[in-house]
């Protein structure tokens, strides 16, 4: 598998962007073609500081190959050119393959 993994920094207005991400952003990225997996999630203090970033999204693909097709294709553009319009503090993208060394 391969995971591209954005992370969301802390943006200027929480609820604006859980609601703009959870309609009009999520639907985008749920049109990329070739996604084996997605997941998203807010991040969360285990010790009471706050955190570094707000939210990880994942998505995992079969290959790099398709991960870059996926990305080229016009849903990938769409959702990709949509982050600007939400993400107000910013990202960073993570590529990586996953090997599973667990159970």
């Amino acid at each position: 598998m391969y995971r591209v993994t954005t992370v969301y920094n802390q943006p200027t207005d929480p609820a604006a962007f859980d609601e703009y991400y959870a309609t009009r952003h999520l639907p985008l990225v749920r049109e990329i073609p070739n996604v084996k997996k997605f997941a998203v999630g807010r991040c969360e203090p285990l010790d009471g500081n706050p955190p570094a970033a707000y939210a990880l999204a994942e998505l995992c693909f079969e290959s790099k190959d398709e991960a870059g097709q996926a990305f080229a294709s016009p849903q990938g553009q769409s959702a990709a050119g949509d982050v600007a319009n939400f993400a107000t503090g910013g990202i960073s993208l993570l590529f990586s393959n996953e090997n599973t060394v667990l159970p």
